[in-house]
């Protein structure tokens, strides 16, 4: 979004802050300092909202967009493999359609646009990322590299979750 010229607001642990900050965060907000949303409250309202937690975060994320502006909540965050696993491939199919349906709806009734993101390759989108990259607008970020024997240990550090950016398998032993 900063990319784009945007104003970004992130939500993050305290340990993680320089980080985000570095990669173009105007402000940052500590979630483990306090509730999130009264921390919210000192801002003005917001345009877009990102959501890549989940859990809670919708119940109150939504009250912080400005109303019938075409602000918009993503959420990355969505039912569709648990329904599938849960229901079987056409009522779980047919469940997540009516929750992001009944979503939608809601949210539009009070102004928000209400989107789910899943991701599809993309070729003149990835040029439009190159780019970026190419002009340092966007910095990937790798938080560690592990040789291809390593691929149990890589996995069990993803499962501890709190990454600082992407987790790497080197498979052609060049490290």
């Amino acid at each position: 979004m900063k990319a784009w010229g945007a104003h970004v607001t992130a939500v993050c642990s305290h340990d993680a802050s320089a980080l985000v900050k570095k990669l173009g965060a105007d402000d940052v907000i500590d979630y483990k300092s306090g509730a999130v949303e009264e921390q919210l409250k000192t801002f003005p309202l917001f345009d877009f909202i990102l959501d890549n937690v989940g859990g809670s975060t919708e119940k109150w994320a939504v009250n912080f967009l400005k109303k019938w502006s075409g602000a918009t909540y993503v959420t990355l965050v969505t039912p569709f493999l648990v329904n599938v696993d849960r229901l079987g491939v056409a009522d779980g199919m047919l469940q997540t359609g009516v929750t992001v349906g009944t979503k939608a709806v809601k949210h539009l009734c009070k102004g928000i646009h209400y989107r789910w993101a899943f991701f599809m390759a993309s070729g003149l989108y990835l040029d439009e990322i190159a780019a970026l990259v190419d002009s340092g607008k966007i910095q990937p970020v790798i938080d560690q590299v592990f040789p291809f024997s390593e691929v149990p240990k890589a996995f069990l550090k993803l499962e501890r979750g709190h990454a600082r950016g992407k987790t790497v398998i080197n498979v052609i032993n060049k490290m």
